[in-house]
């Protein structure tokens, strides 16, 4: 799962109950950004690497991940 700390359309209250309900095998990746859509979408290396790898490799992270605000580059 890949959750933007401040989604308007998703918020972070919903995005913890599925990931809980998903249970052990599932991972969560949280970036510290706003707007609907995490991946690509925002300049976040560290999200948008978490998931790469995962694309790549196929391998989940070893647990969840947060990964904190990026100031944006011009």
């Amino acid at each position: 799962m890949v959750q933007n700390l401040r989604d308007p359309a998703t918020p972070l209250p919903g995005a913890l109950r599925t990931r809980r309900a998903l249970g052990e095998r599932a991972r969560m990746v949280t970036i510290d950004q706003g707007g609907h859509v995490a991946y690509l979408s925002g300049s976040n290396i560290c999200g948008n690497n978490a998931v790469n790898d995962y694309l790549v490799t196929g391998k989940r992270p070893a647990h969840d991940t947060y990964c904190p605000a990026q100031q944006a580059t011009p």
